[in-house]
């Protein structure tokens, strides 16, 4: 039989789903976490689909790759930048509205 080398551990390890004991108050907390992520990490996908983009002409935009693209829609924060290089790239603009006390003021994006 032949031995397994560390490579091979270490694999069979990440492979495995480690889990961790919660309590009910630390899963909910969890759970909320996977909401908020899941929102923040379509709004970047919707918007690239909403406007009719592959990944790739994403990309193309941005002066990166496709696989960069993929990593920021996975991602669990987008950088404004990245919005406004893509609504001006499809012919809009991008506004910030910050509301303080009935007075609105528009931010420089």
């Amino acid at each position: 039989m032949a031995r397994k080398g560390a490579g091979d551990l270490m694999s069979e390890r990440k492979s495995r789903a480690w889990k961790p004991k919660l309590t009910a108050k630390q899963q909910a907390h969890v759970d909320a976490l996977d909401v908020e992520i899941g929102r923040n990490v379509s709004l970047l996908q919707a918007l690239r689909k909403q406007v009719g983009l592959s990944q790739a002409e994403l990309a193309s935009i941005l002066k990166t790759s496709q696989s960069n693209v993929s990593k920021l829609e996975g991602g669990r924060q987008v950088p404004i930048d990245v919005y406004r290089r893509l609504i001006e790239a499809k012919g809009g603009t991008l506004e910030v509205v910050a509301k303080i006390d009935g007075k609105e003021l528009v931010l420089p994006v």
